[in-house]
């Protein structure tokens, strides 16, 4: 059995702080929310809400599922995520 290794108080505070500051700036997705609310309002906005984390929780469900490990492993694969991904665009 490995040993537990605890980060030093140093490490943990800077950890901390590029944390918070992570969370501080809004990302695509919260900015898309926002512009989405305020051009058409809150039921656009909660739609809009709605879509993003669907969107995450079939992203997490395909990597749980191992879908992300195929697609590293396959460069088929990968170059067909990656071109379906620039057509969205």
């Amino acid at each position: 059995m490995l040993p537990v290794v605890f980060p030093d108080s140093t490490s943990l505070w800077l950890f901390a702080l590029a944390a918070l500051a992570l969370l501080a700036i809004p990302g695509p997705a919260v900015l898309y929310v926002v512009a989405q609310s305020a051009e058409q309002g809150r039921k656009v906005g909660l739609a809009s809400v709605a879509g993003v984390h669907l969107g995450t929780l079939v992203h997490v469900a395909a990597a749980s599922a191992g879908l992300s490990a195929v697609i590293v492993a396959s460069p088929l694969a990968f170059d067909v995520v990656k071109y379906a991904g620039a057509y969205l665009v």
